[in-house]
């Protein structure tokens, strides 16, 4: 894994916790669980998580790649990222 995508993943990891599971602090996020089948995103949390990836990594993502193949997991977002940012190159 580069340093790049553990630095995504990273970032992804500490904003799910802060924003969407900080009541649940000792909740075991894996980065392959499916953050909507796990009740962790609903539609809301996926509109924030997007603006979130947006600002965060200057990526722009339009609403057809707002899917569960591209944001489903953290793993899946890491991915997806790098493919944006690596486009953007």
């Amino acid at each position: 894994m580069a340093a790049d995508d553990r630095a995504v993943r990273a970032a992804v990891v500490t904003y799910i916790r802060e924003t969407f599971l900080y009541a649940q602090p000792d909740y075991a996020l894996a980065e392959d669980a499916r953050l909507l089948d796990e009740g962790i995103l609903d539609s809301m949390g996926a509109v924030e998580l997007v603006t979130f990836l947006q600002e965060r990594f200057g990526i722009a993502i339009p609403d057809d790649e707002i899917t569960e193949e591209n944001l489903g997991s953290v793993a899946d977002i890491a991915r997806f990222v790098g493919q944006k940012r690596q486009a953007a190159a």
